[in-house]
């Protein structure tokens, strides 16, 4: 890790060069216009190209700071770079003309680059005085005549665009190396989370007894703030004995956090409380506590394993929807979302579930999920898919209703997290009754 205020000495090698090829890309189109104008006037424009190519060429290296920063190793050192401009202005001077006052520009611009604690004025300021000097005093020197009485001035103004637009590709290039920086630590700090995340969600797919689980959660980002729970029986080991789907405000980072701090309060009640709507009030009761915690919808069954017979209770959420031979049946029931109101009380509503039947749970994601021309996939729509794959089992039915929605989105931005939950009942010949080693633990029902 570097300290404050020294340069990085792996800085890229490409950034010199960056610098360099803008100062010169900038320098020739300055030539080509400086030559079609002594063209319009009569005059031959091949020396004005070579002695303005290798003047501005000159201004572009001087312009680029890594070769005369003491700092840095760029291509050049800063006196080695000094002495190759001078011999190749002087050897062009005599080609071309007696313009010596194009000498001391880049120099002096590459000094003024050298230390940073003058300002931009400061700089510019030096390099026209010194142009003022030597056109003054060399030109005289030597007996040469100046061709325009104006060329420090002009080479003053080639010097300050160079110099300006060297300072501008440094600056961008360096906003962009340390935006770019950002972003990759980002994304790679998201893709973290995202796999936290994933690894804290209960499994996929889950048989318990005569009943199958299946869920799939899709966040919008790499996080997100939708959640499903499996609730384990307290004294059968790895037995269902309910499932929950919630889904808390917003999108991203904060809604995971907060996704967590819900489930985290959801595991421990439900291990302490018998009736859902109980679980509900006691989740929401907690909350109140935190007054900086969002909305959250919340919707936990729990099933009566002896007589195969759901206990639910709802905050909010969207309605369950009960899939019979006889068609869907939305379970309607009323409830305040958590985290508003501490004096709510939640209803419960006991389903009887019949054997073949399933019991879809799903988010807002769901219904609002758009295409590219922003149409909704509705909820009749969702209805209508489920309908269509009612005789698949649990975990081919919430993989075909989530490629439904692919489908429709044909690859759309996700603008909400997407959560299924389907709870199936599937007795099968040859699994053990358990309803007697059940009955004792049921017996408050």
């Amino acid at each position: 890790m570097s300290q404050p205020g020294t340069s990085q000495p792996n800085e890229p090698a490409g950034a010199e060069r960056k610098l360099f090829l803008g100062g010169f890309l900038l320098a020739l189109f300055i030539t080509l216009v400086v030559c079609a104008l002594e063209l319009a006037g009569g005059m031959p424009a091949w020396p004005g190209l070579v002695r303005y190519t290798v003047a501005l060429l000159a201004l572009s290296l001087a312009a680029s700071s890594p070769f005369f920063d003491s700092q840095k190793r760029g291509l050049l050192s800063w006196e080695s770079a000094a002495l190759v401009l001078t011999v190749l202005i002087l050897l062009t001077a005599f080609l071309t003309g007696p313009e010596f006052n194009i000498m001391l520009a880049p120099l002096l611009v590459g000094f003024a680059q050298r230390y940073q604690d003058l300002g931009r004025f400061v700089k510019l300021g030096l390099a026209g005085f010194g142009l003022g000097v030597i056109e003054f005093l060399v030109f005289n020197w030597l007996g040469f005549k100046s061709v325009s009485g104006s060329a420090g001035i002009n080479l003053l103004a080639l010097a300050a665009l160079t110099f300006s637009l060297a300072n501008y590709l440094q600056h961008y290039y360096k906003r962009y190396q340390t935006l770019e920086d950002e972003a990759a630590t980002k994304a790679s700090e998201m893709e973290v989370a995202h796999e936290i995340q994933t690894s804290l969600m209960p499994p996929t797919t889950y048989t318990s007894g005569n009943w199958a689980l299946a869920a799939r959660s899709l966040p919008a980002r790499n996080v997100g703030g939708d959640f499903y729970e499996y609730v384990f029986h307290p004294s059968l080991e790895d037995t269902i004995s309910g499932v929950a789907i919630g889904d808390v405000a917003g999108k991203g980072i904060p809604a995971a956090l907060q996704m967590a701090v819900v489930r985290t309060l959801f595991r421990v009640e439900a291990r302490r409380r018998i009736f859902p709507s109980e679980t509900l009030y006691s989740v929401n009761m907690a909350l109140q506590a935190e007054r900086s915690f969002g909305m959250v919808t919340m919707c936990y069954a729990m099933i009566d394993l002896t007589t195969n017979t759901l206990h639910l209770a709802n905050a909010g959420h969207n309605y369950p929807l009960l899939l019979t031979e006889n068609g869907l049946k939305e379970i309607g029931l009323p409830g305040l979302p958590l985290g508003i109101d501490d004096s709510i009380e939640y209803e419960e509503e006991k389903i009887r579930i019949e054997p073949g039947n399933s019991v879809v749970f799903y988010t807002d994601g769901v219904p609002e999920a758009m295409d590219r021309e922003g149409n909704l996939f509705t909820f009749e729509r969702f209805r209508t898919c489920i309908e269509n794959h009612q005789h698949l089992k649990a975990d081919d039915m919430v993989a075909a209703l989530l490629e439904d929605i692919a489908t429709f989105t044909q690859g759309a931005p996700q603008s909400d997290d997407i959560t299924v939950l389907v709870l199936q009942f599937q007795p099968q010949a040859g699994k053990i009754n358990q309803t007697d080693q059940l009955e004792e633990h049921y017996n408050f029902i």
